[in-house]
């Protein structure tokens, strides 16, 4: 693939080499890719896709490789693909214009610049995993390459890669109660947001899943329905569908034979903006991982407070695959079930929650110490 490079003229869209292979390959991850939205005004949006992004972002020479490195199988999973792509479009070629570069390529930084880098983040206060994901795809992305071509040494260097502490659990993605769950589910405006809300849930899905869904995917077997959703590295699933949420994706679907299985209010393909916006208005009203300050007197910004989290669609699978645990369900089925290729990523949720659980009992045995004593410096509270 990287023997023919790619030209771009000014006004035009890029020039891919001719073959037919590469045409096909180039159409798959385009696929992959998708689209970005890149402008909004009103209730009019603008995308463009991922992969001009990408090209405008680059050379030419280190967009086909980018391409080449994509379609390796240790990158399958699409969401990956689109999380690679977007880090180095915006983080990595945007710094390589910050130190001088039209555009970012192969070997275009230093050691020192990468270190220069990562201290300039971490005064910004952005989290350890965080930086530790951008100079993965970076260094990933070098180490492929250099099998090929001729580069200089790698940039990324153990002495730069953050510790990550992966027993913290104040970067974990939070769990909602079960009645936090139901909270949130009275705050639907309509029978849509709630059967998002339900179908998220209760198939631990993923948000990329639920809106590449079409019609079709729709299976009847005698008075069960399912669900044939794609889920990571490509693995084909049919999920069996709650009643509710059945009669609701009926409704929904009511006269619709075929296309996307979820719809906006405009009728264009529900994307992850629009499940987010949702989940996050019905979070709010419900107050649902929201700090005391929301209701108080004065005027509280939730994107400014550092307490304060958008309830997300991984909030929602995380709180299944943990309501499931706490159900005594085998850690082998839940794996199963969430599709979890490692079990340990299973068994870090069991973790998280019986050590919340476990410290919560210690904070209580040291309290019980002081509860004779307490009650008399609070009676005229």
């Amino acid at each position: 693939m990287t023997d023919g490079l790619p030209t771009q003229r000014a006004g035009q869209s890029i020039a891919l080499p001719g073959s037919d292979l590469f045409d096909r390959v180039w159409k798959k991850l385009t696929d992959d890719l998708g689209v970005v939205q890149v402008a909004r005004h009103g209730q009019e949006r603008t995308y463009k896709p991922r992969a001009e992004l990408l090209a405008e972002a680059v050379t030419p020479e280190t967009f086909v490789m980018i391409l080449d490195w994509l379609t390796s199988t240790r990158r399958g999973a699409i969401t990956t693909k689109r999380t690679y792509v977007d880090d180095i479009r915006r983080v990595w070629a945007a710094y390589a214009q910050e130190i001088g570069h039209e555009r970012f390529f192969l070997g275009c930084f230093t050691a020192d610049q990468i270190r220069t880098w990562r201290l300039d983040k971490e005064g910004e206060g952005i989290a350890r995993t965080t930086i530790a994901r951008y100079l993965n795809a970076l260094s990933s992305l070098h180490t492929y390459a250099a099998e090929k071509i001729d580069l200089p040494k790698n940039p990324v260097t153990q002495d730069d890669r953050p510790k990550v502490d992966k027993a913290n659990t104040s970067t974990s993605t939070p769990v909602l109660e079960v009645e936090e769950i139901q909270a949130v589910a009275t705050q639907a405006d309509n029978e849509f947001d709630l059967l998002v809300v339900s179908l998220l849930y209760a198939l631990a899905g993923r948000v990329s899943e639920m809106c590449a869904a079409n019609v079709t995917d729709r299976i009847e077997r005698g008075r069960r329905s399912y669900l044939d959703v794609t889920r990571k590295e490509h693995k084909e699933r049919i999920l069996p569908l709650p009643l509710s949420v059945a009669e609701m994706l009926d409704a929904h679907t009511t006269g619709r034979s075929e296309g996307p299985l979820l719809l906006d209010s405009e009728g264009n393909r529900l994307d992850r903006h629009d499940v987010a916006r949702l989940l996050t208005r019905l979070g709010r009203r419900a107050r649902v991982l929201t700090c005391g300050n929301v209701d108080g007197p004065e005027k509280h910004s939730f994107a400014k407070c550092k307490v304060c989290r958008k309830l997300t669609p991984h909030v929602l699978r995380a709180s299944r695959i943990t309501h499931m645990l706490d159900a005594h369900v085998d850690l082998a089925e839940v794996q199963a079930f969430a599709d979890h290729d490692n079990p340990a990523t299973t068994v870090g949720y069991w973790d998280r929650r019986n050590k919340g659980q476990r410290n919560a009992a210690h904070v209580d045995a040291a309290e019980a110490v002081f509860a004779d004593i307490t009650p008399k410096f609070r009676q005229g509270a």
